[in-house]
């Protein structure tokens, strides 16, 4: 329903928001949008921007995908350019969560806020430790590549064993209005009739006829 809505209504501007829903006007309409199962959300009213829906998108693959935590296995050397392997990581998690990465606030929903960064320093290799707490699995592959080109071997612990995995919950969806975002589980539309502003298009900012 929603993938066809987002289809149907390209854009909007979002004039109202609740805990359990938001109301978004199109080019022809007003939209009621009913929130189930919030998880993270960042809305503003006045926002207006593409209307688009996900199943799969970098701010849900922090709760849809397998965990695992990335851990330094200990040796007897020191690691060579400590900074270099901490740049190098967190270049890797800039790019795997897009633009995404200095947006969106720091819940435990956001992967990419979990890099133990206090850990990659020059003695990482003899004592070990915590690299990533539980972020995606293909991102704990790219950043072990990253580690072993560094000279510091890596081992997988995987979540479940730390606490309930969220991937035992139902999948979360995610619906993206311009910058504003709202992860939940279900989401329900419905067109709120007799309103005079349903009636006419609004006329949204720096828009032209």
């Amino acid at each position: 329903m929603m993938t066809q809505f987002a289809q149907l209504y390209p854009s909007g501007l979002i004039r109202y928001t609740q805990t359990t829903y938001l109301e978004l006007v199109t080019a022809t309409e007003v939209h009621r949008i009913d929130i189930v199962g919030k998880l993270s959300a960042r809305l503003q009213r006045g926002t207006h921007g593409p209307v688009s829906f996900h199943h799969d998108h970098p701010l849900l693959n922090g709760v849809n995908r397998p965990q695992t935590y990335l851990m330094a296995r200990a040796t007897s050397h020191y690691v060579p350019d400590a900074p270099a392997l901490l740049a190098a990581i967190r270049q890797e998690l800039r790019k795997q969560a897009g633009g995404w990465y200095s947006f969106a606030p720091a819940t435990w929903a956001m992967w990419w806020h979990r890099l133990a960064a206090n850990n990659v320093r020059p003695d990482l290799s003899r004592t070990g430790g915590i690299i990533l707490e539980s972020v995606p699995v293909p991102v704990a592959q790219a950043v072990a590549a990253i580690c072993a080109e560094h000279g510091v071997e890596t081992y997988w612990q995987t979540a479940g064993e730390h606490y309930v995995s969220p991937t035992a919950a139902p999948s979360y969806q995610l619906l993206l209005i311009g910058r504003s975002y709202v992860i939940a589980r279900t989401f329900f539309v419905s067109t709120l009739l007799g309103n005079p502003a349903a009636r006419t298009a609004p006329c949204f900012p720096g828009k032209t006829s």
